[in-house]
């Protein structure tokens, strides 16, 4: 879609939006035009997600003005943006799982008590059926994969008249199938006549899909491009504030694809067997709702090894952490750390043992987001007499010195090691875990979701800390559902599914085909695997 004449449905002109010591958004200019699908690309920090807070309702701007279709609005709530058309999916969705998927959508809606249910499962099913999204109104929201939940969500905007949809980061939890189908529904709603602005860090699915481009750097728009007219090095560099070379994204566009260049197979002496620092057999364990969660799972974690963990969300992956790292308890099953079998372990058990944590959900568990930088690197190491006079008395000299030292040495940006750690982006929030967590293991590291919403020059970053434990002697878990990610990365992949292990694969056996299939639960036919695997340098 090139033609200028197209009419634009939203227009931000000037919006600025301040925060205390943050100017996130710095008189921003953007257009999105009927039937177009328009990404937002930009590094964390960059801006994305206070816009589109903006254009939903969420926010309000301190400078600049909105206009749908050329007249002036002022969106308080996000009630009044709805009622203007719009529509957010957000990455995280706001389902109540036990409540079918037609109480879900009537959810929030005046005099949603008194509604003709049959009347709105008809209404639903329409809308289902006009989009190709195949949603039943009558399952609940629990018995839904992954990919229905978020079927649901567009379903839920799409029924409270939205033309327009912002969708943030919707692959980031889909399995490589559910993404296809995704970019399919997406195309069916613009040739429909609606819009949609669309947030990914994924360059493939960017170059794919997109109409427009906008790269968002520090809060200003770096620029705003026809897809047919840039190339993913050139957006790489207006996402790090380079205007003139596009070579200088070219290395980091290296983490977007599996580069065989980079492949080096291991000889007989290099593959030598690397000893075996956690061994689960059997292992057995309940979801917060005293459901089955994990069903006779097991599996090797390996000195000097990346074991990669696939699955969709929700399929026992965070249960899985939680019992490595002593925050649930097995119910069930053997777990053997070196040689120890373990029993109703603990969490200062798991420390002394070594072993190092990177949650999924950074903000809820990584961090406190009231403390300062420096004292979030102190977490988990209260015992350490650097740090303190006497028992409880903190050597704020020292702590400031680490702080400092750690920022430098993990690009941590922010204005000092003072800083309270919930003002940072999403980026420099998951460095300070990382220095935090790697700093301190000695022997395992577990990385759940560890580049999950972050920028290119984030994820890099990351991927190389965490390539760096491994090649120190640590044995890493990295839970991802990015394949491409974990075919760079791992030595090998588990793939998860329904609380069990379908399979192991060696890097020679693992293909996105391969792995998308088991994450569905089915055991695809693979070639055997070869006696001297090979690992990413």
């Amino acid at each position: 879609m090139s033609a200028a004449s197209v009419q634009s449905v939203l227009e931000l002109r000037e919006i600025t939006k301040r925060f205390p010591g943050v100017l996130a958004n710095d008189h921003i200019n953007l257009d999105l035009r009927e039937g177009e699908i328009h990404t937002i690309l930009g590094e964390n920090g960059a801006g994305k997600s206070t816009l589109m807070s903006i254009i939903a309702g969420l926010y309000t701007p301190d400078e600049g003005e909105i206009r749908i279709r050329g007249q002036v609005v002022q969106f308080s709530t996000p009630r009044e943006a709805i009622s203007q058309g719009i529509g957010m999916v957000f990455q995280h969705f706001m389902l109540i799982r036990n409540h079918t998927v037609a109480e879900n959508i009537i959810l929030g809606l005046p005099g949603a008590a008194v509604l003709d249910f049959g009347k709105i499962h008809q209404e639903v099913q329409e809308l289902s059926d006009r989009y190709d999204l195949h949603v039943d109104p009558e399952r609940k929201v629990h018995e839904l994969s992954v990919g229905e939940q978020q079927r649901v969500e567009i379903v839920k905007v799409l029924y409270r008249g939205a033309r327009l949809l912002i969708l943030d980061e919707p692959t980031a939890v889909l399995t490589p199938q559910e993404s296809e189908a995704l970019y399919r529904i997406m195309r069916n709603l613009t040739e429909q006549g609606h819009s949609i602005l669309f947030i990914s860090h994924k360059m493939k699915e960017v170059m794919a899909l997109s109409d427009r481009i906008t790269v968002l750097n520090q809060g200003c728009v770096m620029a705003t491009l026809q897809r047919e007219d840039t190339s993913p090095e050139q957006l790489a560099a207006f996402m790090l504030g380079h205007t003139t070379d596009p070579a200088t994204g070219t290395e980091l566009l290296r983490t977007e694809v599996v580069d065989e260049e980079r492949v080096a197979p291991l000889t007989p002496e290099s593959e030598a067997v690397h000893p075996t620092v956690i061994e689960l057999r059997d292992i057995h364990a309940v979801n917060d709702l005293g459901h089955p969660a994990l069903k006779g799972i097991s599996l090797e974690l390996r000195e000097n090894e990346i074991l990669g963990m696939a699955g969709v969300s929700g399929n026992g992956q965070r249960e899985l952490a939680e019992v490595l790292v002593g925050l649930r308890h097995h119910s069930s099953g053997t777990y053997t750390f070196e040689q120890t079998v373990l029993q109703r372990l603990t969490v200062e058990q798991m420390i002394n043992r070594g072993v190092g944590y990177i949650p999924e959900d950074r903000k809820k568990f990584g961090v406190a987001a009231g403390l300062t930088i420096a004292q979030n690197f102190l977490l988990r190491n209260f015992g350490n007499s650097n740090f303190f006079w006497k028992r409880f008395l903190i050597n704020r000299g020292a702590l400031q010195r680490y702080g400092r030292e750690k920022m430098a040495a993990f690009d941590v940006r922010a204005p000092s090691e003072q800083t309270r750690v919930g003002l940072l982006s999403g980026g420099n929030m998951q460095k300070v875990i990382l220095a935090r967590e790697t700093s301190r293991a000695r022997r395992v590291l577990l990385a759940c979701q560890p580049t999950r919403g972050l920028d290119i020059h984030a994820t890099q970053f990351i991927r190389d800390e965490i390539s760096r434990a491994r090649d120190r002697g640590l044995a890493v878990l990295w839970i991802s559902e990015d394949l491409d990610e974990l075919l760079l990365m791992a030595d090998r992949i588990a793939v998860i599914f329904d609380g069990h292990i379908v399979g192991t694969l060696s890097r020679q056996q693992a293909t996105v085909e391969a792995i998308g299939r088991m994450m569905t639960g089915m055991t695809p036919e693979i070639p055997p695997a070869s006696p001297y695997p090979q690992r990413r340098n």
